[in-house]
């Protein structure tokens, strides 16, 4: 697989000194789903935040696409390859219109209007809200106004899409809403990382990495981080169907392991 994101030995301390990211080293390859988890103040944003070179390291080195952001001239290629999607979308409308809005990325890039138009119809065709284009971005539902965040960077073309957060405020339906999307554009190819601390939306990912106290504590795939590592000592609660599979294996019946979903509980308990 070829590697998109290189982080190694990645140390970063705020102003007061205070140490938020502490000797990281993560490789992430085109195409990945990878999911970013943990507790509030683990360092899983600070973290993310590098990857596009909003934040700068105090030390090691983060490379995207064998650029390292710690390079100014870099930033242009590295901004291009890595969009970002953050947890308040309202800050990142800059349109009146949510068409305008999506259509700022590609313009910022210099693409032809004929390309822009195309990315804005195909973007919002994606995102499934063609027919908000001439609404305003902000009269819009909380998970609305998230799938226009997401259809602006979408409209870029970027490699790989970070989502900080973005289902944090949102009600059940909008959530579930919002990860179908994130769902779809992995399916096109889109190298994604998600960054929650809702482990019930990291059971598609490729692989989920738990932050705490500004280390990577776990990375493997979703099933095997919930088999081999105690997440609560983290503070991070356990997907109900996991927790539930983890305390009927406890407490004796066979063949269960750790289920991720309902259907594969209701399959280990009824074959």
């Amino acid at each position: 697989m070829t590697l998109m994101i290189e982080i190694q030995d990645l140390l970063y301390s705020y102003p007061d000194g205070t140490i938020a990211l502490d000797s990281v080293d993560l490789h992430i390859g085109k195409g990945e789903f990878v999911v970013i988890a943990g507790r509030n103040g683990s360092g899983k944003s600070s973290l993310v935040r590098h990857m596009n070179a909003l934040l700068l390291p105090s030390g090691g080195c983060v490379s995207v696409n064998r650029l390292c952001t710690l390079q100014k001239k870099n930033h242009p290629d590295i901004r291009k390859a890595i969009g970002m999607v953050f947890q308040g979308p309202d800050s990142q409308f800059i349109g009146m219109t949510v068409e305008e809005d999506v259509a700022f990325g590609p313009e910022n890039l210099g693409l032809p209007p004929l390309r822009i138009r195309e990315l804005v119809e195909i973007s919002l065709e994606m995102m499934g809200i063609s027919e908000l284009r001439f609404h305003s971005p902000r009269s819009l539902s909380g998970g609305q106004k998230q799938k226009v965040a997401i259809a602006g960077v979408l409209a870029m073309e970027p490699g790989c899409i970070v989502f900080d957060e973005v289902t944090s405020m949102l009600d059940p339906f909008s959530r579930k809403d919002v990860l179908d999307a994130v769902k779809r554009i992995h399916a096109k190819g889109t190298t994604v990382i998600y960054v929650t601390h809702r482990l019930e939306e990291t059971i598609n990912a490729d692989r989920l990495v738990i932050m705490d106290s500004g280390k990577v504590v776990a990375d493997a795939s979703p099933r095997d981080v919930f088999l081999q590592h105690d997440l609560e000592m983290y503070g991070i609660e356990l997907p109900p169907v996991v927790a539930l599979s983890r305390m009927l294996t406890r407490a004796g019946f066979p063949g269960i392991g750790i289920a991720l979903t309902k259907d594969e509980l209701l399959e280990a308990l009824c074959p």
